[in-house]
């Protein structure tokens, strides 16, 4: 999502990169939520991922809260705003739009590869159904409605798409899909140890899904070849959700913000450590391993801090740029070429 506490970053190709982000048109004395939604604007800043140079911009009128916006592989700007979603040109002119839907507010907004991307619809009788459709058409390649799907909790690529049943006291509960076929129970190798519900899924590429439960992280194909199964660097590290993840177009590296607890823990107290920000990790597939860390700012109970602290990620679709914007800026680093 974007917000307006956090900016949304993206590389448009391997020598570009977006950065996006929300303002309110006016200051309203009342606290914004979704009871009392304002106009606001989105905004786009383009700029050489190389020398920093701002070589492009652009604006859009949206809602102030539930707003998303992704590069599609076809060069084109899809953006959710209001519960529609509208595909705008490279030059930013309106191509086509889509009413009254709403997309995976817990999972990705866009496939990996930037060519899909998930929908729910709601029928003049009330039922709702999932679509995933092609970025750019909009065309649906795939639909279900059926009432065991509509409790899963999804993630996708361009041809899978994985449901997980979050508040079932089975290990696991995973299904899988391939486009146009139907729902077949999955599993993959986190240790059973691991309580229900607190395994979190994400798609690196199209046909690879990760794994985390605490400091785990597992990497399987959808055929169940397993490719990684590790540790994070430190016992104390977890990745919180797939949505501070990043994955590169081309599909052979992905990037994680890593988590620590910061805090005190007196529950006599009632205090409770705050999961804070602590490093990015990048990972190669090809290598099975990580092949960068960088430390990043995280929130603290020792520091006064009178804004709001926080990291976004991105990896450029050759995965040899890593772009992270935070509340201190923008950074990017060149990673170790290879696979």
């Amino acid at each position: 999502m974007v917000g307006r506490d956090k900016v949304k970053i993206q590389f448009l190709d391997d020598q570009r990169l977006a950065l996006a982000w929300v303002t309110r048109d006016q200051i309203s004395e009342r606290p914004v939520g979704p009871a009392n939604d304002v106009p606001s604007h989105l905004h786009l800043a383009i700029f050489d991922a190389h020398t920093g140079h701002q070589i492009g911009n652009h604006e859009w009128p949206c809602s102030s809260f539930g707003v998303n916006f992704a590069y599609t592989a076809s060069g084109q700007w899809l953006l959710l705003s209001d519960q529609t979603v509208t595909l705008y040109s490279s030059s930013f002119d309106e191509v086509r739009d889509l009413d009254n839907i709403r997309t995976e507010s817990r999972g990705t907004f866009i496939s990996a590869s930037g060519r899909t991307f998930l929908t729910r619809v709601q029928d003049s009788h009330g039922a709702w159904s999932a679509q995933l459709r092609d970025s750019s058409s909009f065309e649906v390649l795939d639909s279900w409605n059926d009432a065991r799907s509509a409790k899963f909790h999804l993630t996708y690529s361009d041809h899978f798409i994985l449901g997980q049943i979050i508040n079932s006291q089975q290990f696991q509960n995973l299904y899988l899909k391939k486009v146009g076929g139907d729902w077949k129970s999955y599993s993959i190798s986190v240790p059973s140890s691991h309580p229900p519900g607190k395994i979190g899924y994400g798609f690196v590429n199209d046909v690879t899904v990760a794994a985390f439960s605490g400091s785990q992280m597992v990497l399987e194909t959808v055929e169940g070849v397993e490719l990684l199964n590790s540790t994070l660097p430190e016992d104390s590290l977890f990745l919180p959700t797939w949505s501070a993840t990043a994955t590169s177009t081309g599909g052979e590296r992905f990037a994680v913000i890593l988590n620590r607890l910061r805090g005190l823990n007196n529950p006599s107290l009632d205090l409770y450590p705050d999961p804070s920000d602590d490093r990015v990790v990048v990972y190669s597939i090809s290598k099975r391993s990580p092949i960068y860390s960088v430390k990043v700012k995280g929130t603290s109970w020792w520091v006064a801090q009178t804004h709001p602290v926080w990291n976004v990620i991105a990896l450029s679709p050759n995965g040899q740029l890593l772009g992270i914007v935070s509340d201190e800026g923008l950074r990017v680093y060149v990673l170790p070429s290879g696979a």
